[in-house]
């Protein structure tokens, strides 16, 4: 097992990628790198998007901290925008050299300046969804904000993330429960609380036994039903 440091958060890949909406072997080739090219030809290897922030281990496989966690949901969420990949490696390549930190989307300096950064990152680039970026701030806009909005941030960079859209009740807070989802308000990670309204067979009961709110039974169903969307999706 990776020795996990204090404040990171650990997540596998297929819990990441549940959380972020996209597959676990996509993430890995992002963080592991991988080889490709036509039958009979030479293969390309291309290198890792990002250093993930724990040493990847032949025996587990990629495992990933919080930061990493943001990045790979800003990286798919422009990915679902059908921008390139090459497009997106010169971008974080360009954002680690002016932000100066290896995880570049997930810093405080992204977050305060990132329409600036991005801007910059993108200059010259051809990719057709690029293109009208000064008349229409497109892909910033339309993509990159709304990832960061339900962020918080502190001095060291993205500290947690909100898990229900405009709601600050289920939380990824790598100080809180190794980054699991959770309810904020008591610290419990939202698949027991599903596993328990499933063993008990209603949100009162569990509410009670757990001295929870109902509603924040509730949200953290919704969260879990969401998860289950997202890795349907």
């Amino acid at each position: 097992m990776a020795q996990t440091a204090f404040g990171i958060g650990i997540y596998t890949a297929p819990e990441a990628a549940r959380m972020v909406g996209m597959s676990p072997q996509t993430l890995r080739r992002w963080l592991l790198g991988y080889d490709h090219g036509r039958t009979g030809e030479e293969l390309r290897h291309e290198n890792p998007l990002w250093q993930p922030q724990y040493i990847p281990d032949d025996d587990e496989g990629v495992l990933l901290g919080f930061r990493d966690l943001v990045e790979a949901r800003i990286v798919h969420a422009l990915r679902a925008r059908r921008i390139g990949l090459r497009t997106i490696r010169i971008c974080l390549d360009r954002a680690r050299h002016i932000v100066g930190q290896d995880h570049p989307f997930s810093t405080s300096q992204f977050k305060t300046d990132g329409k600036t950064i991005f801007l910059e990152i993108t200059r010259g680039l051809d990719e057709p969804q690029l293109i009208d970026l000064k008349r229409s701030q497109g892909v910033f806009n339309r993509v990159v904000a709304p990832s960061l909005a339900d962020l918080d941030f502190g001095p060291g960079g993205a500290e947690r993330w909100w898990l229900l859209h405009g709601k600050k009740t289920i939380v990824a807070d790598p100080q809180r429960a190794f980054g699991q989802p959770i309810i904020a308000e008591a610290g419990i990670t939202t698949a027991r609380v599903a596993q328990a309204v499933e063993a008990e067979g209603s949100v009162a009961k569990v509410a009670q036994l757990y001295e929870i709110k109902p509603r924040l039974i509730r949200d953290a169903l919704a969260y879990e039903a969401q998860l289950g969307f997202k890795k349907a999706a």
